[in-house]
């Protein structure tokens, strides 16, 4: 990812991470207001709640998958000694997981279209708040990486990178 700065870099980080909380809350919104004025697809009480634990089981393999991943990366980037490089694999998980949440949302957003069950709300609206709360900031990187002194600085100040400063 080409970043200039470390403001450039949680810049970016935001803006696609809002596109990602957004999407799934737009597409749920507008797949409920047309489920008010259709018939669900589903109307089985036994078929709708197997459909939600199903759904629930792929959401719940798809975001241990991608936070076992999270972790071995992260492991594997501590060992890094540049801060530029730790902040491109940063981003790159980020989006990765941010985006198994959106799709983790948008799954459930279908799941109460095609039934209306009320459960698919709340799966929804847990996995927005758990996207939320994992939300990347300067002092969520600093914690993440271990960062001390002028590396931490750096990042909690929005002080330029050494090293990208002379690539430009």
């Amino acid at each position: 990812m080409n970043f200039f700065s470390v403001k450039e870099f949680f810049y970016k980080l935001n803006t696609i991470g809002f596109i990602l909380l957004l999407l799934p809350l737009v597409l749920f919104v507008y797949l409920y207001f047309h489920a008010l004025t259709t018939e669900p697809a589903i109307v089985d009480e036994d078929q709708q709640t197997v459909l939600f634990l199903v759904l629930c089981a792929v959401a719940a393999v798809a975001l241990t998958i991608v936070h076992l991943l999270w972790r071995q990366r992260v492991r594997r980037l501590k060992t890094l000694n540049e801060l530029a490089i730790k902040m491109d694999g940063f981003f790159v998980l980020v989006v990765m997981r941010n985006g198994a949440y959106a799709a983790g949302s948008l799954i459930m957003a279908m799941g109460f279209y095609l039934t209306e069950f009320v459960f698919f709300t709340g799966a929804f609206l847990i996995l927005m708040l758990a996207l939320i709360t994992q939300w990347p900031t300067p002092g969520a990187f600093c914690k993440v990486f271990n960062l001390r002194g002028l590396e931490r600085d750096m990042v909690l100040n929005d002080r330029d990178l050494p090293g990208r400063a002379a690539r430009k």
